[in-house]
Protein backbone atom coordinates (compact mmCIF):
# COMPACT_ATOMS: atom_id res chain seq x y z
CA UNK A 1 0.00 0.00 0.00
CA UNK A 2 1.30 3.65 -0.99
CA UNK A 3 0.69 5.38 2.16
CA UNK A 4 1.29 2.71 4.97
CA UNK A 5 3.36 5.06 6.47
CA UNK A 6 0.92 8.51 6.34
CA UNK A 7 -1.97 5.93 7.68
CA UNK A 8 0.24 4.81 10.66
CA UNK A 9 1.05 8.05 11.06
CA UNK A 10 -1.88 9.76 11.64
CA UNK A 11 -3.64 7.07 13.71
CA UNK A 12 -0.92 7.75 16.47
CA UNK A 13 -1.72 10.89 16.39
CA UNK A 14 -5.59 10.11 16.39
CA UNK A 15 -4.61 7.51 19.97
CA UNK A 16 -2.77 10.78 21.16
CA UNK A 17 -5.85 12.54 20.93
CA UNK A 18 -7.59 10.01 22.76
CA UNK A 19 -9.65 8.79 20.34
CA UNK A 20 -10.73 5.76 19.25
CA UNK A 21 -9.15 4.17 15.94
CA UNK A 22 -10.70 1.33 14.43
CA UNK A 23 -9.48 -0.80 10.96
CA UNK A 24 -12.62 -2.78 9.86
CA UNK A 25 -13.08 -5.17 7.44
CA UNK A 26 -15.60 -7.75 6.41
CA UNK A 27 -13.80 -10.51 8.78
CA UNK A 28 -13.74 -8.77 11.81
CA UNK A 29 -16.76 -6.51 11.45
CA UNK A 30 -18.60 -8.20 14.11
CA UNK A 31 -16.09 -8.52 16.32
CA UNK A 32 -15.48 -4.50 16.34
CA UNK A 33 -17.24 -2.25 19.21
CA UNK A 34 -16.74 1.16 17.82
CA UNK A 35 -19.78 2.21 20.48
CA UNK A 36 -17.19 1.36 23.21
CA UNK A 37 -19.91 -1.49 24.48
CA UNK A 38 -22.52 0.95 25.21
CA UNK A 39 -25.62 -0.42 23.04
CA UNK A 40 -24.39 -4.04 24.27
CA UNK A 41 -24.27 -2.45 27.89
CA UNK A 42 -27.67 -0.99 27.06
CA UNK A 43 -29.42 -4.31 25.78
CA UNK A 44 -29.83 -3.13 22.27
CA UNK A 45 -27.45 -5.72 20.58
CA UNK A 46 -30.11 -6.12 17.89
CA UNK A 47 -29.64 -2.43 16.90
CA UNK A 48 -26.29 -2.42 16.94
CA UNK A 49 -25.53 -5.54 14.52
CA UNK A 50 -27.99 -3.55 12.24
CA UNK A 51 -26.34 -0.46 12.45
CA UNK A 52 -23.11 -2.19 12.17
CA UNK A 53 -24.25 -3.67 8.93
CA UNK A 54 -25.59 -0.90 7.70
CA UNK A 55 -22.94 1.61 7.86
CA UNK A 56 -20.31 0.44 5.08
CA UNK A 57 -23.05 0.51 2.73
CA UNK A 58 -23.80 3.91 3.13
CA UNK A 59 -20.49 5.56 2.95
CA UNK A 60 -19.42 7.87 -0.12
CA UNK A 61 -16.11 6.67 -1.52
CA UNK A 62 -13.11 9.00 -1.49
CA UNK A 63 -14.86 10.74 1.27
CA UNK A 64 -14.79 11.71 4.75
CA UNK A 65 -17.77 10.80 6.32
CA UNK A 66 -18.48 12.33 9.90
CA UNK A 67 -21.61 10.66 11.14
CA UNK A 68 -23.77 11.47 14.40
CA UNK A 69 -25.49 8.60 15.64
CA UNK A 70 -28.80 8.92 18.15
CA UNK A 71 -26.78 9.30 21.15
CA UNK A 72 -25.05 12.59 19.92
CA UNK A 73 -21.84 10.65 19.35
CA UNK A 74 -19.29 11.28 16.36
CA UNK A 75 -17.75 9.46 14.39
CA UNK A 76 -15.66 9.58 11.48
CA UNK A 77 -15.66 6.84 8.73
CA UNK A 78 -13.72 6.60 5.46
CA UNK A 79 -12.81 3.80 2.98
CA UNK A 80 -9.42 2.99 2.58
CA UNK A 81 -8.17 3.02 -1.33
CA UNK A 82 -6.29 -0.18 -2.10
CA UNK A 83 -7.43 -2.00 0.84
CA UNK A 84 -10.53 -4.57 -0.02
CA UNK A 85 -13.57 -3.13 1.56
CA UNK A 86 -11.68 -1.78 5.08
CA UNK A 87 -13.20 0.76 6.58
CA UNK A 88 -11.50 3.36 9.07
CA UNK A 89 -13.45 4.14 12.12
CA UNK A 90 -12.40 7.27 14.40
CA UNK A 91 -14.91 7.92 17.19
CA UNK A 92 -16.97 8.25 19.29
CA UNK A 93 -16.19 11.37 20.46
CA UNK A 94 -18.92 14.24 22.03
CA UNK A 95 -18.52 17.95 20.27
CA UNK A 96 -19.86 19.12 24.16
CA UNK A 97 -20.27 17.63 27.46
CA UNK A 98 -23.40 16.20 28.18
CA UNK A 99 -24.96 17.44 31.09
CA UNK A 100 -26.01 15.15 33.63
CA UNK A 101 -29.78 15.95 33.01
CA UNK A 102 -29.59 14.61 29.58
CA UNK A 103 -28.15 11.45 30.71
CA UNK A 104 -30.41 10.97 33.50
CA UNK A 105 -32.97 10.95 30.31
CA UNK A 106 -31.30 9.03 28.27
CA UNK A 107 -31.31 6.00 31.27
CA UNK A 108 -34.83 6.61 31.56
CA UNK A 109 -35.50 5.99 27.71
CA UNK A 110 -33.61 2.93 27.36
CA UNK A 111 -34.91 1.71 31.22
CA UNK A 112 -31.62 1.93 33.04
CA UNK A 113 -32.63 1.68 36.90
CA UNK A 114 -31.05 4.27 39.64
CA UNK A 115 -28.46 2.04 41.09
CA UNK A 116 -27.30 0.87 37.34
CA UNK A 117 -27.09 4.61 36.38
CA UNK A 118 -23.30 4.95 37.68
CA UNK A 119 -22.13 2.60 35.16
CA UNK A 120 -24.07 3.73 32.75
CA UNK A 121 -23.06 7.73 33.38
CA UNK A 122 -19.64 5.31 33.29
CA UNK A 123 -19.82 4.08 29.61
CA UNK A 124 -21.13 7.76 28.45
CA UNK A 125 -18.11 9.39 30.42
CA UNK A 126 -15.80 6.61 28.53
CA UNK A 127 -15.90 8.74 25.47
CA UNK A 128 -14.18 12.01 25.11
CA UNK A 129 -14.97 15.35 24.17
CA UNK A 130 -13.83 17.39 21.64
CA UNK A 131 -15.12 20.87 21.77
CA UNK A 132 -12.97 21.91 18.65
CA UNK A 133 -12.55 19.82 16.20
CA UNK A 134 -10.38 22.02 13.63
CA UNK A 135 -7.33 20.44 14.09
CA UNK A 136 -8.99 16.67 13.56
CA UNK A 137 -10.37 17.66 10.21
CA UNK A 138 -7.15 19.19 9.22
CA UNK A 139 -4.94 15.87 9.79
CA UNK A 140 -8.19 14.24 7.60
CA UNK A 141 -7.28 16.91 5.12
CA UNK A 142 -3.98 16.38 5.02
CA UNK A 143 -4.17 12.40 4.40
CA UNK A 144 -7.15 13.02 2.16
CA UNK A 145 -4.94 15.01 -0.49
CA UNK A 146 -2.35 12.20 0.16
CA UNK A 147 -4.31 9.05 -0.67
CA UNK A 148 -6.92 10.90 -3.11
CA UNK A 149 -5.01 13.74 -4.59
CA UNK A 150 -5.92 17.54 -3.99
CA UNK A 151 -8.63 19.70 -5.14
CA UNK A 152 -11.99 18.22 -5.61
CA UNK A 153 -10.58 14.88 -5.43
CA UNK A 154 -12.40 13.78 -2.04
CA UNK A 155 -15.25 15.58 -0.05
CA UNK A 156 -16.42 15.60 3.18
CA UNK A 157 -19.82 14.32 4.28
CA UNK A 158 -22.01 15.54 7.68
CA UNK A 159 -24.86 13.46 7.95
CA UNK A 160 -27.22 12.13 11.14
CA UNK A 161 -27.68 8.39 11.24
CA UNK A 162 -30.86 7.14 10.10
CA UNK A 163 -31.69 4.58 12.90
CA UNK A 164 -34.01 1.61 12.45
CA UNK A 165 -36.78 1.10 14.99
CA UNK A 166 -35.78 -1.19 17.91
CA UNK A 167 -36.92 -2.99 20.96
CA UNK A 168 -34.66 -2.12 24.40
CA UNK A 169 -34.26 -5.39 26.25
CA UNK A 170 -31.80 -3.51 28.94
CA UNK A 171 -29.90 -5.67 31.48
CA UNK A 172 -31.62 -6.77 34.26
CA UNK A 173 -31.48 -4.53 38.01
CA UNK A 174 -28.63 -6.46 39.85
CA UNK A 175 -26.23 -6.20 42.62
CA UNK A 176 -23.96 -8.43 40.82
CA UNK A 177 -21.74 -7.23 38.58
CA UNK A 178 -22.90 -8.40 35.28
CA UNK A 179 -19.83 -9.64 32.63
CA UNK A 180 -20.48 -6.60 30.50
CA UNK A 181 -20.13 -4.02 33.01
CA UNK A 182 -17.16 -5.75 34.68
CA UNK A 183 -15.70 -5.96 31.35
CA UNK A 184 -16.30 -2.04 30.48
CA UNK A 185 -14.81 -1.18 34.03
CA UNK A 186 -11.78 -3.70 33.86
CA UNK A 187 -11.05 -1.42 30.69
CA UNK A 188 -11.88 1.83 31.98
CA UNK A 189 -9.45 1.05 34.71
CA UNK A 190 -6.88 -0.54 32.47
CA UNK A 191 -7.06 2.94 30.18
CA UNK A 192 -6.84 4.85 33.18
CA UNK A 193 -3.77 3.12 34.71
CA UNK A 194 -1.93 3.51 31.20
CA UNK A 195 -2.63 6.96 30.56
CA UNK A 196 -1.44 7.68 34.40
CA UNK A 197 1.46 5.80 33.49
CA UNK A 198 2.56 7.21 30.53
CA UNK A 199 1.87 10.65 32.14
CA UNK A 200 4.24 9.23 34.84
CA UNK A 201 6.93 8.74 32.31
CA UNK A 202 6.63 11.74 30.74
CA UNK A 203 7.38 13.78 34.18
CA UNK A 204 10.13 11.49 35.25
CA UNK A 205 12.19 12.46 31.83
CA UNK A 206 10.54 16.35 32.55
CA UNK A 207 8.79 16.44 28.98
CA UNK A 208 6.15 19.38 30.35
CA UNK A 209 5.26 19.74 26.97
CA UNK A 210 4.46 16.30 26.54
CA UNK A 211 2.50 15.76 29.90
CA UNK A 212 0.14 18.74 29.34
CA UNK A 213 -0.61 18.02 26.36
CA UNK A 214 -2.02 14.63 27.79
CA UNK A 215 -3.78 17.08 30.57
CA UNK A 216 -5.16 18.75 27.89
CA UNK A 217 -6.82 15.73 26.35
CA UNK A 218 -7.99 13.96 29.40
CA UNK A 219 -11.05 12.04 29.26
CA UNK A 220 -13.25 12.68 31.97
CA UNK A 221 -14.20 9.04 32.91
CA UNK A 222 -10.27 8.54 34.03
CA UNK A 223 -10.59 10.67 37.29
CA UNK A 224 -13.79 9.03 37.93
CA UNK A 225 -16.39 10.13 40.46
CA UNK A 226 -14.82 9.51 43.22
CA UNK A 227 -17.49 11.89 45.34
CA UNK A 228 -20.93 12.78 45.02
CA UNK A 229 -19.88 16.33 45.36
CA UNK A 230 -17.85 17.16 41.74
CA UNK A 231 -16.09 19.91 43.63
CA UNK A 232 -14.54 17.14 46.18
CA UNK A 233 -13.97 14.18 43.51
CA UNK A 234 -11.73 16.68 41.74
CA UNK A 235 -9.94 17.51 44.77
CA UNK A 236 -9.11 13.80 45.82
CA UNK A 237 -8.22 13.54 41.79
CA UNK A 238 -5.49 16.21 42.50
CA UNK A 239 -4.02 14.64 45.62
CA UNK A 240 -3.81 11.08 43.55
CA UNK A 241 -2.03 13.30 40.47
CA UNK A 242 0.01 14.75 43.17
CA UNK A 243 1.18 11.62 44.46
CA UNK A 244 1.61 9.89 40.95
CA UNK A 245 3.84 13.07 39.99
CA UNK A 246 5.39 12.96 42.98
CA UNK A 247 7.09 8.97 42.45
CA UNK A 248 7.33 10.32 38.79
CA UNK A 249 9.49 13.48 39.42
CA UNK A 250 12.00 10.99 42.54
CA UNK A 251 12.19 8.57 39.61
CA UNK A 252 13.66 11.12 37.33
CA UNK A 253 16.13 12.11 40.27
CA UNK A 254 14.62 14.73 41.73
CA UNK A 255 15.30 14.41 46.00
CA UNK A 256 12.48 13.74 48.60
CA UNK A 257 13.52 16.60 50.37
CA UNK A 258 12.80 19.13 47.23
CA UNK A 259 9.59 16.53 46.36
CA UNK A 260 8.28 17.51 50.26
CA UNK A 261 8.80 21.27 49.34
CA UNK A 262 6.87 21.52 46.64
CA UNK A 263 4.26 18.59 46.95
CA UNK A 264 2.83 19.97 50.61
CA UNK A 265 2.46 23.34 49.02
CA UNK A 266 0.68 21.94 45.82
CA UNK A 267 -1.75 19.91 47.97
CA UNK A 268 -2.73 23.11 50.23
CA UNK A 269 -3.66 24.08 46.53
CA UNK A 270 -5.53 21.06 45.49
CA UNK A 271 -7.66 22.06 49.03
CA UNK A 272 -8.50 25.38 47.85
CA UNK A 273 -10.12 24.37 44.69
CA UNK A 274 -13.69 25.86 44.26
CA UNK A 275 -14.43 24.59 40.72
CA UNK A 276 -13.23 21.58 38.67
CA UNK A 277 -11.83 23.92 36.12
CA UNK A 278 -9.91 24.71 38.76
CA UNK A 279 -8.35 21.50 39.59
CA UNK A 280 -7.46 21.19 36.61
CA UNK A 281 -5.67 24.22 36.22
CA UNK A 282 -4.18 22.84 39.78
CA UNK A 283 -3.38 19.80 38.02
CA UNK A 284 -1.30 21.50 35.32
CA UNK A 285 0.43 23.83 38.00
CA UNK A 286 1.77 19.87 39.45
CA UNK A 287 3.02 18.64 35.56
CA UNK A 288 4.83 22.26 35.55
CA UNK A 289 6.23 21.84 38.79
CA UNK A 290 7.35 18.25 38.64
CA UNK A 291 8.71 18.62 35.46
CA UNK A 292 10.66 21.64 36.49
CA UNK A 293 11.74 20.16 39.68
CA UNK A 294 13.07 17.02 37.65
CA UNK A 295 15.05 19.33 34.91
CA UNK A 296 16.91 21.23 37.78
CA UNK A 297 17.24 18.98 40.17
CA UNK A 298 17.41 15.66 38.53
CA UNK A 299 20.95 13.81 39.77
CA UNK A 300 20.23 10.36 38.34
CA UNK A 301 22.82 11.25 35.45
CA UNK A 302 25.60 12.36 37.92
CA UNK A 303 28.92 10.23 38.70
CA UNK A 304 27.78 8.32 42.16
CA UNK A 305 30.25 10.17 44.33
CA UNK A 306 28.20 13.74 42.97
CA UNK A 307 24.92 11.83 43.89
CA UNK A 308 25.91 10.83 47.44
CA UNK A 309 27.19 14.19 48.05
CA UNK A 310 24.27 16.66 46.75
CA UNK A 311 21.95 14.08 48.95
CA UNK A 312 24.05 14.62 52.06
CA UNK A 313 24.34 18.19 50.95
CA UNK A 314 20.46 18.60 51.41
CA UNK A 315 19.58 15.64 54.14
CA UNK A 316 22.14 18.11 56.27
CA UNK A 317 21.64 22.03 55.13
CA UNK A 318 21.86 22.76 59.51
CA UNK A 319 25.46 21.04 59.99
CA UNK A 320 28.63 21.19 58.71
CA UNK A 321 29.23 21.10 55.19
CA UNK A 322 32.31 21.68 54.80
CA UNK A 323 34.82 20.61 52.11
CA UNK A 324 37.08 18.92 54.30
CA UNK A 325 33.68 17.09 56.33
CA UNK A 326 32.24 16.19 52.63
CA UNK A 327 35.58 14.99 51.76
CA UNK A 328 35.77 12.35 54.69
CA UNK A 329 32.87 11.12 54.43
CA UNK A 330 32.73 9.65 51.18
CA UNK A 331 36.75 8.83 52.07
CA UNK A 332 38.28 11.36 49.27
CA UNK A 333 40.66 13.82 49.07
CA UNK A 334 39.52 17.26 49.17
CA UNK A 335 40.71 18.27 45.54
CA UNK A 336 39.20 15.40 44.18
CA UNK A 337 36.04 15.81 45.50
CA UNK A 338 35.99 19.55 44.72
CA UNK A 339 37.40 19.09 41.19
CA UNK A 340 34.67 16.76 40.17
CA UNK A 341 31.87 18.02 41.67
CA UNK A 342 32.39 21.30 39.93
CA UNK A 343 32.93 19.68 36.38
CA UNK A 344 29.88 17.65 36.71
CA UNK A 345 27.35 20.34 38.43
CA UNK A 346 28.91 23.14 36.86
CA UNK A 347 29.33 25.35 40.16
CA UNK A 348 31.55 24.67 43.14
CA UNK A 349 30.46 22.67 46.18
CA UNK A 350 30.29 26.46 48.10
CA UNK A 351 27.86 27.67 45.39
CA UNK A 352 25.46 24.67 45.70
CA UNK A 353 25.31 24.93 49.26
CA UNK A 354 24.51 28.60 49.02
CA UNK A 355 22.09 28.38 46.92
CA UNK A 356 20.33 25.66 48.54
CA UNK A 357 20.42 27.33 52.28
CA UNK A 358 18.68 30.18 50.54
CA UNK A 359 16.15 28.35 48.86
CA UNK A 360 15.20 26.81 52.29
CA UNK A 361 15.65 30.14 53.90
CA UNK A 362 13.01 31.79 51.34
CA UNK A 363 10.46 28.86 51.76
CA UNK A 364 10.73 28.78 55.44
CA UNK A 365 10.25 32.28 55.37
CA UNK A 366 7.22 32.17 53.21
CA UNK A 367 5.52 29.09 54.60
CA UNK A 368 6.25 29.49 58.55
CA UNK A 369 5.81 31.89 61.39
CA UNK A 370 9.37 30.81 63.11
CA UNK A 371 11.73 33.43 64.00
CA UNK A 372 14.46 34.69 61.85
CA UNK A 373 17.26 33.15 64.35
CA UNK A 374 15.13 30.06 64.22
CA UNK A 375 15.13 29.75 60.26
CA UNK A 376 19.05 30.24 60.24
CA UNK A 377 19.81 27.99 62.80
CA UNK A 378 17.42 25.59 60.06
CA UNK A 379 19.92 26.74 57.48
CA UNK A 380 23.37 26.13 59.08
CA UNK A 381 23.68 29.83 60.15
CA UNK A 382 24.35 30.39 63.65
CA UNK A 383 25.08 34.25 63.75
CA UNK A 384 21.48 35.85 62.71
CA UNK A 385 23.38 38.91 61.87
CA UNK A 386 25.38 36.88 59.18
CA UNK A 387 22.50 34.78 58.31
CA UNK A 388 20.54 38.37 57.20
CA UNK A 389 24.10 39.47 55.32
CA UNK A 390 24.66 36.10 53.21
CA UNK A 391 20.37 36.33 52.42
CA UNK A 392 20.44 40.37 51.65
CA UNK A 393 23.36 39.78 49.20
CA UNK A 394 22.15 36.58 47.56
CA UNK A 395 18.52 37.78 47.51
CA UNK A 396 18.64 41.77 47.23
CA UNK A 397 16.17 42.22 50.05
CA UNK A 398 16.61 41.14 54.21
CA UNK A 399 14.80 38.49 55.57
CA UNK A 400 12.13 40.89 57.20
CA UNK A 401 11.44 42.61 53.98
CA UNK A 402 11.25 39.00 51.82
CA UNK A 403 8.91 37.92 54.55
CA UNK A 404 7.03 41.49 54.37
CA UNK A 405 6.64 40.98 50.34
CA UNK A 406 5.90 37.34 50.12
CA UNK A 407 6.68 37.07 46.58
CA UNK A 408 10.14 34.78 46.12
CA UNK A 409 12.83 36.41 43.71
CA UNK A 410 13.59 32.48 43.54
CA UNK A 411 10.77 31.80 41.21
CA UNK A 412 10.23 28.33 43.27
Amino acid sequence: MTYQAELDYMMGVLRKMNLQVLLMTPENRHLQRPDLGLRRFLGIEELYERTVQLIPAILKPNAINKITDEFLCNYIFLHLPEMRETSLIIGPYFSFQLPKERLLEEAERHGVSARRFSRFEDCFSSIPVLTDDTALFALLSTFGETVWGKGSAFEFVDFTLELPTFSANPMPDSNDMDPESLALQMQAMEKRYAYENELMEHVSQGLASRAELMLRNLPTNLMGQRASDPVRSIKNYCIVCNTLLRKAAEKGGVHPLQLDLHSTALAKQAEMVNQPEEGIEVMREMVRTYCRLVRKHSIGHLPPLVQRTLTHIDANLAGDLSLGVLAAIHNVSENYLSTLFHREVGKTITECILEKRMEMAANLLLTTHLQIQTVAQHCGYSDVNYFSKVFKKTLGVTPKQFRQRRNSPLGL
